[in-house]
């Protein structure tokens, strides 16, 4: 007589009732393109005080960035003295989304998110897209 074998899977809604810090949240360009999806809120996280930037640390946080390179550095000078930014575009409509300050990608201690530059519902303008002079 044949053996008969048969897998099964259960799905629990236990998983969905997780803690929401445990969420993965994704956030669309202002083009509605995919650009990021991270463990953390973006507005739960550090700004940096000379742009305010969200501050992602790349030895803390799981993340994904769909991000194009613009290939050549900006130098920026700041207060303290100069800054070599390797900037991240957003593959559709080039818009500035991120940058970082060592040129390998995630090697550096931080990636920046520019403020205003993410939305979480594609096709809605976040409130500090537009600065207001």
């Amino acid at each position: 007589m044949p053996k008969i074998v048969s897998s099964s899977i259960v799905s629990s809604s236990e998983q969905t009732n997780a803690r929401p810090e445990q969420h993965l949240h994704v956030y669309y360009c202002l083009c509605s393109e995919f650009i990021l999806v991270i463990d953390a809120r973006l507005d739960k996280l550090p700004r940096r005080t000379t742009d305010r930037s969200h501050i992602i640390a790349n030895g803390k946080r799981v993340y994904k960035l769909n991000a194009i390179e613009s290939g050549t550095p900006v130098i920026l000078k700041r207060a303290e003295g100069y800054e070599k930014q390797y900037r991240l575009h957003c593959p559709r409509c080039s818009l500035l989304i991120a940058y970082e300050l060592t040129e390998k990608r995630k090697t550096g201690p931080y990636t920046y998110i520019l403020e205003g530059s993410l939305t979480e519902n594609q096709g809605v303008v976040p409130h500090d897209a537009i600065a207001d002079e």
